[in-house]
C-alpha cells in the first residue's frame, strides 16, 4: 500500500517554468508513476483538480474547498477508483464550529479558513479499511495549529480501531519536534497510536519546502500512519522533469507492508 502527501501549489500563478500551465503535466506524470493507492493532496483549486483528473482518468478524488464555494483551495484525496472504493467522505473546519463551512474562530488567530477533508477507503491494499484524514494547517498561528491537532485527535478517536486502520496526511507549517507535530504522536483515547513515516531519517532528509529551488529548508510536510501498519521505506520525492519542479513543495512517499 503506498500513500502520498503533496502540496501541489494553488495555482498563483508563478512565472516562467514555475506557471500552473507547466506543472500540470508534470504532476500528472508524476501522480502516474507513483501508482499510489492514496494520495492527500493540498492547496490545488478547482481548475488545478479538473486538469488533473483529465489525465488521470483512473483516479477519483473526494473533498470540497475551503470556503465551500468552489473558488478556494482544497484538501483533495485522490484514489484509484479500480482498486479502492470510498466507503464514505467528509470535511471539517478547524474552528469552534467544525460543521460550519468556512468557519474561523478568532481566537485561533488565524486569517483564513483551515479544513480537513477525510474519506473512509476499503480496497486490496489494507485488511481493514482505512480512515485517512488530509489537512493544511495555518502558516502564522501556532495557536491555531495546537488547536487544529487537537481538533484532529478528538474526531479520529470517534472511529472504531476494531474496525478501521488511521492515516493523517497534510502540510502542518510545522517542524517535528514542534508541539502539534510531537501531539500527533500521543495515544488517541481510543488507543490508536500514530507514527511519523519520516521520524527515522535525518532531519536534513526530511526537508520538503523548497519554494522552488530544489534545495529543501522546512521539513512541514509527513504522513502519519497507525502503529499496526508496518512501513517499508519511505522517500521524499526530488524528481524535476523537464527543468520543471512539480510544486515548491517535494512530495512524500510512503510505502506499507500489512
Amino acid at each position: 500500500m503506498k500513500i502520498v502527501t503533496f502540496n501541489v501549489r494553488y495555482d498563483k500563478p508563478d512565472p516562467g517554468n514555475n506557471a500552473w500551465v507547466w506543472r500540470r503535466r508534470v504532476i500528472a506524470e508524476l501522480m502516474a508513476d507513483w501508482d499510489a493507492d492514496l494520495i492527500g493532496t493540498q492547496e490545488a483549486k478547482a481548475h488545478q483538480l479538473l486538469d488533473l483528473h483529465r489525465r488521470l482518468s483512473n483516479y477519483q478524488s473526494v473533498g470540497v474547498d475551503r470556503l465551500g464555494n468552489g473558488l478556494s483551495e482544497y484538501c483533495a484525496i485522490f484514489y484509484p477508483q479500480q482498486r479502492w472504493h470510498c466507503l464514505k467522505h467528509g470535511d471539517f473546519w478547524l474552528s469552534e464550529t467544525p460543521h460550519l463551512v468556512g468557519s474561523i474562530t478568532s481566537d485561533w488567530k488565524n486569517p483564513i479558513p483551515r479544513m480537513v477533508s477525510w474519506g473512509v477507503f476499503a480496497g486490496a491494499g489494507s485488511n481493514k479499511p482505512i480512515v485517512i484524514f488530509n489537512t493544511h494547517f495555518d502558516y502564522e498561528s501556532q495557536q491555531a495549529r495546537e488547536l487544529s491537532v487537537q481538533l484532529i485527535r478528538d474526531r479520529l478517536s470517534q472511529f472504531n480501531p476494531d474496525e478501521y486502520l488511521f492515516m493523517v496526511t497534510g502540510d502542518f507549517n510545522a517542524e517535528p519536534q514542534s508541539l502539534p507535530r510531537k501531539t500527533l504522536l500521543e495515544p488517541l483515547s481510543n488507543g490508536v497510536q500514530l507514527h511519523d513515516a519520516l521520524a527515522e531519517i535525518d532531519l536534513e532528509e526530511q526537508m520538503s519546502y523548497h519554494e522552488f529551488t530544489g534545495k529543501g529548508f522546512a521539513a512541514v510536510d509527513t504522513i502519519y500512519y497507525d502503529s499496526r501498519l508496518n512501513l517499508d521505506r519511505v522517500s521524499v520525492d526530488r524528481t524535476q522533469i523537464d527543468r520543471v519542479w512539480p510544486s515548491d513543495h517535494f512530495p512524500i512517499i510512503a510505502q506499507f507492508n500489512g
